[in-house]
Parts: C-alpha cells; sequence; structure tokens
C-alpha cells in the first residue's frame, strides 16, 4: 500500500509544495482541511473495493489503523461518514464509510453520529460516470439533508472511502456549515493523484 505521503495541500491532499495549492486558493473551501493515508491504487484499491462491495467489514479497522492520518484537530467532536443512497446501500450491505467512521469514533472517542446527514432520494446519478470534476459536483449539487440541531455548534470530522475530486466531500461540508456546523475538517482512507 503506497501511503500518500509528501508535501500535500491540507485543503484537496494532493501534491503541492504549499499547504494550499493553486487550486484551493483559487476558489472558496468549505472543507477546512483533508486527510488521506494512502493513493488509491494496488492493495489499497483492492482493499477499499472490497469493503465497499464485497461487505468485507473486517477491512475497515486495518485501514484506519494502517492509515495512520487520524488527528482530529482539537474543535472537532463528532464524526459523520458520508451517506449513500438507500438503494446503493441495501444493493451494497451497508455503508463503507459508516464502517470506516464506526473504527475512527472507537479508536478516538469522538462521537458518531450516522444520522446527521443524509442522501437526498432513493437513488442518484453515478458520480464515477462523471467526465469532468465541474459534472461532479453538478451531480452531487443539493444531495445532501441535514439535521441541523444534531450538527449546531459542533466540530465534525466527514469520513469516506476515496477522495477523487472532492465533490461529495465538499459539498456535505457546505451543507453541513451552512446547518451551523462550525468547523468541517475530513478523512479518507485513500487519494486519487
Amino acid at each position: 500500500m503506497r501511503r500518500a505521503d509528501g508535501p500535500r495541500c491540507r485543503h484537496c491532499w494532493l501534491p503541492s509544495p504549499a499547504p494550499a495549492c493553486d487550486a484551493c486558493r483559487s476558489r472558496p473551501l468549505s472543507v477546512r482541511e483533508l486527510r488521506s493515508g494512502f493513493v488509491y491504487d494496488g492493495p489499497t484499491r483492492a482493499a477499499v473495493l472490497a469493503l465497499k462491495h464485497r461487505a468485507v467489514n473486517d477491512i475497515a479497522p486495518l485501514l484506519v489503523e494502517r492509515s495512520a492520518r487520524i488527528e482530529p484537530a482539537g474543535d472537532i467532536d463528532l464524526v459523520v461518514p458520508i451517506p449513500i443512497p438507500l438503494l446503493r446501500r441495501r444493493r451494497r450491505g451497508g455503508n463503507q464509510a459508516e464502517r470506516l467512521a464506526s473504527v475512527i469514533s472507537e479508536r478516538s472517542g469522538l462521537q458518531l453520529d450516522s444520522r446527521a446527514i443524509r442522501r437526498r432520494g432513493w437513488w442518484s446519478p453515478r458520480q464515477a460516470q462523471a467526465r469532468s470534476r465541474g459534472e461532479r459536483l453538478r451531480l452531487v449539487e443539493d444531495a445532501f439533508i441535514v439535521e441541523p440541531a444534531r450538527v449546531r455548534g459542533r466540530g465534525i470530522l466527514l469520513v469516506d472511502d476515496v477522495t477523487t475530486t472532492m465533490a461529495s466531500l465538499s459539498e456535505a461540508a457546505r451543507v453541513l456549515r451552512a446547518a451551523g456546523a462550525r468547523a468541517v475538517d475530513a478523512w479518507t482512507v485513500a487519494r486519487t493523484e
């Protein structure tokens, strides 16, 4: 498993000599910081796909422990998994982000809230088929519904399996902040490059 090491942008976790890459400096960001443990290729990709599509749940603790990139800021007090639509959740036998978030909550002592944010609708367009970052952002626009009472005044660590374009993380962070979250950081197992 190839670590996502070296100098990286703290907002999108892509390689960057500066703490914020040019792209992140030029657009408003909803995610304060992102951390990912591995580059999404080889054995990491195989492990994530096993968790996601074959419900190999025993791999979630291993991925979290090996990542060693979970150091929530002092103002973070709530772990929230990125939700997936209900039909996709049923087809997969669960939500891989929720499995990972549960392990992080157990290890860190932070509260887990899997109901703070949910997907709008039963199914959603396939983001993976989008040809560009802009198209992915459009596909997730208004895709999430937040329970304001669950997040108001809280510091949130959003958890997902893989970061590709940051579309889902950015949109989820945007609606969480609009609902009153004081800060939103994110963590994923892996980052595409």
